[in-house]
């Protein structure tokens, strides 16, 4: 499981870039929104899906949480400031989100599209209601805002076959977006979907490793927080969009910029296509999650 490593991480920085607060919980007793939570708990408990979750969670408790601890010893040193505070920080990046709006189709119709180890696409607005149409729910933290309830958000891969959602929670400063609270646990926040498309089949080892990877990443991701952190976005000499990440006091954050990611602002959505299709798995072909196997025979 060596490879998950280097997909975890990127993960767990991108949730300290994009948080949900307890504040954007949803009011259940909404209309529309009650009753879509109702169903999606209701059908989650009782599905081979979830089933097959609570059965990897357990047999590699564990293995999890020490992986988290060392994980979170590499997450504290990617917060370390790699600088002094920079004058003027917040207002040299460009207002990407007036940007978005400038274009054909506004906030609504386009989204930031991020190619790199955890595939990632990021709305500044309302989300399209039929985003989610190929896709299933599986589970949501305490805290964690639908989709359809949030005022923008970013879709993140966790597997071939899986995504999290995290709803936006921020507020701006100059040409910056900063997180509006820090977060203590990063799952108590996200929703995890299921490709539709590729159902769940506990006799085939390609549907077994994706959903244990699945579980892995997000149960990993589970106790780990972040305090705030801000965004910038600046566009280089050949007009390529770029992230930067500060502290709010405009100290730089350089090892949480990659710049190996690829980022374009896109005005068509398919997240299987867009994400999974790009998805980088974490498990090796050498390396057969056990704990999936182990999960099969329990089923």
């Amino acid at each position: 499981m060596c490879r998950i490593w280097g997909a975890i991480v990127p993960v767990i920085l991108l949730l300290a870039i994009a948080p949900a607060s307890a504040a954007g919980v949803p009011d259940l007793s909404q209309p529309g929104i009650e009753s879509a939570y109702a169903t999606d708990v209701a059908v989650s408990r009782h599905s081979p899906v979830a089933e097959f979750w609570q059965l990897v969670q357990s047999e590699l408790a564990g293995d999890l949480q020490e992986l988290q601890e060392s994980i979170k010893i590499e997450l504290a040193a990617a917060l370390e400031p790699t600088g002094e505070a920079e004058a003027d920080w917040n207002i040299r990046g460009m207002d990407l989100v007036a940007h978005i709006e400038s274009l054909p189709g506004g906030v609504a119709g386009n989204a930031v599209l991020t190619l790199g180890e955890t595939p990632s696409l990021e709305f500044f607005g309302k989300i399209p209601a039929d985003i989610l149409a190929d896709w299933d729910y599986v589970q949501s933290g305490p805290k964690a805002v639908s989709p359809l309830a949030a005022d923008g958000g970013v879709f993140v891969a966790i597997s071939p076959s899986h995504l999290l959602f995290l709803a936006d929670d921020e507020i701006r400063t100059g040409n910056a977006s900063c997180m509006t609270h820090p977060i203590e646990n990063a799952a108590d926040h996200v929703t995890v979907y299921r490709y539709s498309g590729t159902p769940f089949d506990p006799d085939s080892d390609a549907s077994l490793e994706a959903e244990a990877e699945a579980v892995v990443m997000h149960s990993v991701v589970g106790g780990l927080g972040s305090p705030v952190i801000c965004s910038v976005y600046r566009q280089d000499e050949e007009g390529r969009l770029l992230h930067f990440a500060y502290l709010p006091d405009g100290r730089p954050l350089g090892l949480m910029d990659d710049d190996q990611e690829q980022l374009e602002i896109v005005s068509g959505f398919n997240l299987y296509q867009q994400l999974n299709a790009n998805y980088v798995s974490g498990f090796g072909d050498d390396e057969p999650p056990e704990a999936a196997e182990e999960a099969r025979d329990d089923l």
